[in-house]
């Protein structure tokens, strides 16, 4: 790219470069940090820099690529939020395939306790239709997009007849 100054370093390009100054840096990290929405005039305000700067700000920002550095650092932000939520996700779907283990094992351990004619085909019903309902969730948490899909809280009511198990 011919736009790039002499040794650019385009990994992590956010941070200092060769050549830069210290004013020039801070002044970056200034403008870097205001967000998405951020302008030169929003920085320095922010900043309490006096607006005669302006000019001074511009001439770095050409120089040092301010708008290009700053959306790799908000793209690298954005891969680390991104990460995070994905391992967020990867626990949860953990936690709540092992809940629906424990549920599956009390429904078992209470059917091996029925008798048999105690049972009612809508209780079994029941409590098989919940405990697939939660590991379906659990082991496809998609939308009908088919895209990943929130993470909600999940609430787990049992029935009076899980007392004492």
């Amino acid at each position: 790219m011919n736009d790039l100054p002499a040794k650019f370093i385009e990994e992590e390009s956010w941070l200092r470069q060769p050549g830069e100054t210290n004013a020039a840096y801070h002044a970056f990290c200034l403008y870097r940090d205001y967000g998405g929405d951020r302008s030169i005039k929003k920085a320095l305000v922010r900043s309490n820099t006096p607006m005669s700067r302006s000019g001074i700000w511009q001439a770095w920002s050409k120089k040092n690529l301010w708008v290009r550095r700053s959306g790799d650092y908000d793209k690298h932000l954005d891969n680390i939020r991104r990460s995070e939520r994905e391992n967020t996700f990867r626990e949860r779907e953990k936690k709540h395939l092992a809940i629906s283990q424990k549920m599956l094992d009390l429904v078992e351990k209470r059917l091996d306790k029925f008798d048999a004619e105690e049972l009612s085909q809508g209780m079994i019903t029941e409590w098989l239709k919940n405990c697939v309902s939660i590991e379906r969730e659990s082991l496809d948490p998609e939308d009908e997009e088919g895209k990943p899909g929130n993470l909600k809280q999940m609430q787990i009511s049992f029935f009076e007849e899980f007392d004492g198990v």
